[in-house]
């Protein structure tokens, strides 16, 4: 079979090719199907098999031409990828097909295809990593975070101190009115008995609100006290009290103190090591690795964005308009949890599409890269490594890992996601591994012991 396939440039994605199937062709094409009807029809006057082909050419004409058009179209088309070195990005239809026995057939395929760019050099990208060191002073602090953990806490008879603990009853007005007036949701913040706090002379890390708790430094059990506070400006888990001034009438009803478990080898046995030299170095290899995997993945960010800033490249339409609705879909999700009403969220229609487009056409490009780099590199993906990796999603969100394999085994859109994302991982790594890394000193936390505390509001 012999077409004549011609490629008609429409853009950098976009390609048609035109096909002509001489007539010997489409003829020798019908005569063969035609045979194969032959032997399993079954016509008035003829034993089973036995009719003469132009009995079955007229009995068969409309069945005959359906068999032999799908035949031939997917050959053409198939041939048409081969000669031009095309990879759709998306299923073609064919259009304006003419086919008649006698006659060539021709028809047109208007496709996307996978863009053809040119790769930028991907080895040897620049990334910063910082040495990983860890000080006693880490491991110390790893381990008092653990001990605070076991800790009991103590009624005290003395005066509030930086670091106590207290439990108060409160109520909170804005211009005499409740908080709920203002906010509905703010129940936990207009009106509260029995509740536990940690004390912060430093405001900012007050884990109710800023500047609360420093103004009950010095009271008693039993004391009452006016507290005025402000609320920021940004305060997510109340955006309608933003800024307003609170009066709260408050009474202390307990000061407690944070007593440590004694740091001894009892105390470390429950870690499945010997002793406290034991728990140090457990400590240690802990944080040790948890800071090599912060380096790495620091490590894969810029890489990812030096790749990024080089691809340049057009990429085919539906893929991106696909891509874009699903990204336009997921920040409206996520606009509506944080609160944003239905007004705000149309009145930021152009925005939310304008950010969804540029994040599809990044997608697209780096997935088109992951899938060159992989051929080049002969980076695979193989069945198990699937079927391991969707056993592991479904274990982290408790679903039943055995129906999510049968599933995935039924779905091979599931699977493709799970390659191509699987793949796009491992290309990431290959990138890091092949990266050109400037080592730096390691950056000091600035959290020391403010990190510790218990969220309320």
């Amino acid at each position: 079979m012999n077409p004549n396939v011609e490629l008609v440039d429409l853009g950098p994605c976009k390609k048609q090719l035109r096909f002509n199937l001489p007539a010997e062709d489409v003829d020798a094409a019908f005569e063969d199907m035609a045979k194969q009807f032959q032997k399993q029809a079954n016509l008035p006057g003829y034993r089973k098999g036995k009719a003469p082909l132009p009995k079955i050419y007229s009995h068969f004409t409309e069945e005959l031409a359906k068999e032999v058009q799908q035949r031939l179209v997917n050959e053409c088309y198939q041939k048409g990828l081969e000669e031009h070195e095309l990879t759709p990005a998306f299923p073609p239809a064919h259009e304006e097909l003419h086919l008649q026995v006698g006659e060539a057939m021709t028809f047109i395929v208007n496709l996307e295809v996978v863009p053809n760019f040119e790769l930028p050099q991907y080895k040897g990208l620049p990334a910063n990593s910082p040495r990983v060191e860890v000080s006693d002073e880490k491991v110390e602090k790893a381990i008092n975070d653990v001990r605070r953990d076991y800790a009991q806490k103590e009624d005290r008879d003395k005066a509030l101190e930086d670091n106590d603990y207290v439990i108060i009853s409160f109520t909170g007005m804005h211009k005499g009115e409740p908080l709920t007036a203002i906010a509905p949701t703010a129940r936990g913040m207009s009106e509260q008995q029995g509740m536990p706090l940690h004390v912060h002379a430093d405001g900012d890390h007050d884990h109710f609100i800023p500047g609360f708790t420093k103004q009950l430094l010095g009271a008693k059990a039993g004391d009452s006290l006016d507290i005025k506070v402000t609320i920021p400006d940004e305060f997510p888990a109340q955006p309608k009290l933003q800024g307003l001034d609170v009066d709260y009438k408050v009474t202390v009803d307990k000061i407690q103190e944070e007593v440590l478990p004694e740091l001894n080898d009892e105390f470390a046995k429950q870690f499945e090591v010997e002793n406290v030299e034991g728990l140090r170095e457990k400590a240690r290899k802990a944080i040790h690795d948890n800071e090599t995997g912060k380096s790495i993945q620091q490590v894969k960010e810029q890489v990812h964005k030096a790749l990024m800033e080089q691809l340049t490249f057009e990429v085919p339409d539906t893929p991106r308009q696909q891509e874009m609705h699903g990204l336009v879909n997921q920040i409206v999700r996520m606009r509506r949890a944080n609160g944003e009403t239905e007004d705000d969220i149309k009145n930021s229609e152009d925005q939310i599409t304008a950010d969804a487009n540029a994040d599809a056409l990044a997608q697209l490009r780096w997935r088109y890269a992951c899938q060159r780099i992989a051929k080049e590199e002969k980076i695979q993906v193989t069945d198990e490594e699937v079927s391991r990796m969707v056993i592991m999603q479904a274990q982290q969100t408790n679903s039943d890992p055995k129906a999510a394999y049968e599933e995935l085994r039924g779905n091979p859109q599931a699977q493709d996601y799970w390659r191509t994302s699987i793949l796009m991982q491992k290309v990431l790594s290959f990138l890091a591994d092949n990266a050109e890394i400037t080592e730096t000193d390691p950056v000091e936390d600035e959290e020391h012991d403010h990190s510790h505390g218990h969220s309320h509001g």
